[in-house]
């Protein structure tokens, strides 16, 4: 049985392999790692350098200016990543610009109204949440950043709908390489947590603005013009449904802000920094696991919005089963096998004190497993118009975990936060597949 179905996938495989996707996806997968190694061994020097205590100051400082950020900000990027792929294809340069002069007005007017609330706010939640308010200052700074680095979500679709995977696989390296040598050198110089937060905060401005003049480029090239002359007049006939994909995926983010961040204040204000440095180790292993599934959702998010647009409902169906089948699930099975390796690899990279680490991380990425065998839910329903669906169901996903993470941070701490997350996240992933397995067929999404 086995060995029948080796013989069968192999030929699969290699025609995915040979696909300009796959290659693209591959672009993207060796420029994120190479840039998770960096993050990896940024996270490693500055845990070894700080120690467990101002880890996790760093940790709570990084969380509320993250929040607000999340929950002020558009972070138009999935939205203008289907737009201006479909506008691509169907050879509308006018509205294709009105999309993007849209989306980056919106980023960078809503990322300012993030700083400023910040501002006001920081002092608050440093002296009565944390009880540091040395802390306030440091989240100000950090939300300094906020401007500029909301010039990477619209660069980032652009960049992607015209498939300049090589391009984006160097940037996904140099804003790593950019914070490490700043927040590695900040502290060396004796800065302690400021330098760290100053450090990031540095390269995510820098990042932001090569990027943007990047994006810029690449649309004068191709005879698109400057974006920020456009007229959105030429987007007027769709600005209804502008409307609500804004709407559903302003939501979306606001709560993965939610997700990542407050249960992570919970645990600081229950159990204190240091386990608060745990989760964040957890976190930061996880990420680097999903790396792969951000690559593929990078590369299949653009073809979908385009194949989706022009009609090619059936053929979007036979990729989805296809691309589980090849991908997902061995990528799954991959990620289930890494999680004894954690037990050696956390104390071995950031050092003993850290092994409390190692429990919550493994049980977390169970969780990351059973999303990247299902890793193209989330551009199947942006794609396919049905972001409304998958924002509902991220609203109870969210709800249920920032409930229960105050309750399950007090009594269990960071091991019982961590199975609360992954539970809910598997939940979610199953739940979400189910119901689009429903909506293939769906003849919905953007019409001329």
């Amino acid at each position: 049985m086995i060995t029948q179905l080796t013989e069968w996938l192999a030929p699969e495989w290699k025609s995915v392999l040979r696909h300009r996707l796959a290659v693209g996806a591959g672009y993207l997968i060796i420029g994120q790692y190479a840039g998770a190694t960096l993050n990896t061994l940024t996270n490693v020097i500055v845990a070894r350098l700080l120690g467990p205590m101002d880890y996790g100051l760093l940790a709570l400082t990084l969380a509320f200016p993250t929040i607000v950020f999340s929950f002020a900000a558009v972070k138009s990027v999935s939205v203008i990543t289907r737009y201006v792929a479909g506008f691509r294809a169907t050879g509308e340069s006018g509205r294709l610009k009105g999309v993007v002069k849209l989306g980056y007005a919106l980023d960078i007017g809503m990322s300012l109204l993030a700083l400023i609330l910040v501002a006001t706010s920081a002092w608050w939640v440093a002296s009565h949440f944390y009880g540091r308010s040395d802390l306030a200052w440091l989240m100000v700074a950090y939300a300094t950043s906020f401007p500029l680095f909301s010039l990477t979500g619209v660069s980032r679709a652009v960049l992607s709908s015209w498939e300049r995977w090589q391009l984006l696989a160097v940037l996904e390296v140099l804003h790593p390489l950019m914070k490490l040598c700043l927040v590695i050198g900040f502290i060396l110089l004796g800065w302690g947590v400021a330098g760290a937060i100053v450090g990031m905060a540095t390269s995510q401005a820098a990042i932001g603005i090569i990027m943007g003049i990047t994006a810029t480029y690449l649309l004068l090239r191709n005879g698109i013009g400057l974006w920020w002359r456009a007229s959105f007049e030429a987007i007027s006939e769709i600005k209804g449904e502008l409307s609500v994909f804004f709407g559903w995926n302003y939501l979306l983010v606001t709560l993965s802000g939610f997700v990542s961040q407050i249960p992570l204040m919970f645990l600081g204000h229950f159990r204190g920094p240091e386990e608060a440095g745990f989760y964040r180790i957890a976190l930061n292993i996880v990420t680097i696991g999903s790396y792969v599934k951000s690559s593929l959702v990078k590369v299949t998010y653009p073809n979908l919005s385009a194949r989706w647009t022009v009609g090619e409902r059936e053929a979007v169906s036979r990729s989805l089963k296809r691309w589980t089948l090849v991908a997902g699930i061995p990528l799954g099975i991959v990620f289930i096998f890494s999680v004894p390796l954690l037990t050696f690899f956390v104390p071995l990279l950031f050092g003993i004190a850290f092994r409390p680490a190692v429990l919550p991380a493994q049980i977390m990425m169970v969780g990351q497993a059973v999303s990247t065998s299902v890793f193209w839910l989330n551009s199947f329903f942006f794609a396919s118009g049905k972001i409304g669906t998958w924002v509902k169901g991220s609203i109870l996903y969210t709800a249920v975990i920032v409930l229960a993470s105050a309750f399950a941070a007090r009594r269990w701490g960071v091991v019982g936060l961590a199975l609360l997350v992954t539970i809910v996240e598997v939940v979610f992933s199953l739940g979400m597949l189910v119901l689009a397995s429903r909506y293939q067929t769906h003849q919905g999404g953007y019409r001329k």
